[in-house]
């Protein structure tokens, strides 16, 4: 299995070790292979993913049965979701001599993680587990990125193999016509636009290659953003929490052909499919059958890898569009202004203390090809909507399952498979204390990450939507421990930013080596009481009047304004 990893270009195995698994890691260990351990499987999962999501290659996540796996199950539907390469090799319960049920750690592995994986696979139905493993790979990266899980048990683990296994390797489908047809497409087209997701980020040269020439505007799904620089004259980004979709669509309406390419169109890449994408002018490439056509009906759908379809394109004679320069600035200027549906908090670290100047400040202390590694919560909302991305793989997010707990141990991920770029964690205090404990692992496989967390004592975003509903929050509150302590116990180093010091801060961070944790205090501002008591006000005059004159009075206040 071992030696399928090294013929699969598998540099990193993470996971934990158990009873079932010891004679694998006794193998990663006599093999040499960099083998990283986490303080639980869930994070391990997430290291997995991010180093998949960086490199395109499958992470790799060994667990023990029974709780090593169902714990590991939140980062691979994570993966699942994200369409993120990954391998999951999770042990089989021990067999008894005498047979019977109720085994140890006994679970039904496959019918549970089944619905949550490209396909369930037993090494033990292999005459040479290696080459289950080489399955495995090949079919987590092949067509829509995914997870898969591979069985295995002592028995085949302890078995002695006479040879390695083959290495198998995964064509590329090119549908040639297909592909013929999309550059007749888009050479007839006049007004074309490009929206493109995660699949092109491992092709972004060529990408940007084909936007300056073919002069088009360019639409990333918030997973793809940085595969062209966001400052780029022909990036027009997409993120529902940045852009107004009114405004998005507009701009597709003006089009003659919108150009699909290595997105699903999932609901978190279209606003939850408010986005309007006209069939008679989409057309749809994607490695995957199964996501063409699943949301929008296309004009045209190839099945084909974007980079395939960068090579036939750049390859063929395009003229620019008639799109113009003082148009694109036009549009530019309007999609700039997006919309700010609810008060946001006060954040240390700027004179102004709100979240544009922070993280605006957060962009001019980071190098150009830095990594931001989000979790979810309301920190989250506010980086997307003023963070500019300069570079592909410049902004990582759990994107279709939201996930807390996320941005650590991806980002330790991300910093082994990537360690001369600069990651950066951004967290809230509530995603914190999930995996605070990694710092443990970074600081032991001796990798230099900045971890920034904000500390608003709550689970932020839940707790402003309890404030903009009810007036009040209630079972949202934290009790943090001293971050200062916890950094000196883990080995990390620690700092605490006031109202100006960000930059200073951060850019000291990154020339030391070794882990940062920056604490950065998070507060309400006046907008944020002012509408909890307009919310507080509302819900008192709904209990008083009753449900049916609240609705009735709600209407007529409504018409007067």
């Amino acid at each position: 299995m071992v030696q399928a990893f090294e013929k699969g270009n598998v540099r990193c195995v993470f996971g934990l070790p158990g009873t079932q698994t010891v004679e694998l890691f006794e193998s990663l260990r006599q093999h040499g292979l960099r083998t990283v351990i986490a303080t639980n499987e869930l994070s391990a999962a997430f290291m997995a993913g991010g180093w998949a999501r960086v490199t395109g290659e499958p992470g790799v996540v060994v667990t023990i049965p029974g709780p090593g796996f169902t714990w590991a199950l939140t980062g691979v539907a994570e993966a699942w979701l994200d369409s993120v390469p990954l391998l999951h090799i999770a042990g089989a319960p021990t067999d008894s001599p005498r047979g019977g049920r109720f085994r140890q750690q006994e679970l039904n592995q496959s019918a549970i993680a089944g619905p949550l994986v490209k396909k369930v696979i037993d090494a033990d139905l292999h005459p040479d587990p290696g080459a289950a493993v080489l399955e495995a790979l090949v079919l987590a990266r092949s067509g829509e990125p995914g997870p898969v899980l591979l069985h295995v048990s002592v028995t085949a683990l302890s078995r002695i193999y006479e040879s390695g296994p083959p290495r198998v390797a995964s064509a590329s489908i090119i549908d040639a016509a297909g592909l013929d047809s999309v550059c007749a497409r888009l050479r007839s087209s006049r007004r074309p636009i490009l929206l493109v997701g995660q699949g092109t980020t491992r092709y972004a040269q060529k990408l940007r290659t084909l936007v300056e020439r073919i002069k088009a505007p360019l639409i990333t799904t918030p997973s793809a953003r940085g595969v062209l620089p966001e400052t780029h004259p022909f990036n027009f980004g997409f993120d529902p929490f940045a852009t107004n979709t009114h405004d998005i669509n507009e701009l597709l309406e003006s089009s003659d052909l919108i150009l699909a390419v290595g997105c699903k169109l999932a609901h978190s890449g279209t606003s939850g499919f408010e986005l309007k994408l006209p069939a008679d002018r989409l057309v749809h490439i994607d490695a995957s059958k199964d996501v063409i056509g699943a949301n929008y009906r296309v004009s045209l759908g190839v099945v084909a890898d974007a980079g395939d379809l960068m090579d036939v394109l750049l390859a063929s004679h395009l003229q620019s569009s008639e799109w113009t320069a003082d148009e694109l600035e036009i549009w530019r200027i309007r999609l700039a202004v997006g919309t700010i549906d609810s008060p946001e908090p006060r954040i240390a670290g700027t004179t102004a203390s709100d979240p544009r100047s922070f993280f605006e400040s957060l962009r001019n202390a980071l190098p150009t090809d830095s990594i931001l590694v989000l979790d979810s919560g309301l920190h989250q909302i506010l980086a997307r909507r003023y963070y500019t991305v300069s570079a592909p793989y410049g902004l990582i997010m759990p994107t279709n399952l939201q996930s807390m707990g996320f941005a650590i141990p991806t980002a330790i991920g991300v910093k082994l498979a990537l360690p001369n770029r600069a990651v950066v964690a951004l967290l809230g205090d509530g995603g914190f204390a999930m995996t605070a404990l990694e710092l443990l692992s970074a600081v032991r496989e001796g990798i230099s990450i900045v971890v920034i967390v904000f500390v608003d004592g709550a689970f932020g975003q839940i707790r402003m939507q309890q404030l903009m509903n009810y007036g009040a929050d209630h079972a949202v509150s934290l009790q943090n421990p001293d971050l200062e302590l916890l950094a000196a116990a883990v080995g990390a180093r620690y700092e605490l930013v006031a109202d100006k010091n960000l930059e200073r801060v951060v850019r000291t961070a990154l020339a030391e080596s070794g882990v940062t944790v920056i604490e950065v205090p998070v507060g309400d501002t006046f907008g944020i009481r002012r509408s909890a008591a307009l919310a507080r006000t509302r819900e008192l005059t709904r209990r008083v009047a009753g449900p049916r004159l609240f609705r009735l009075l709600a209407k007529v206040l409504g018409k007067g304004r």
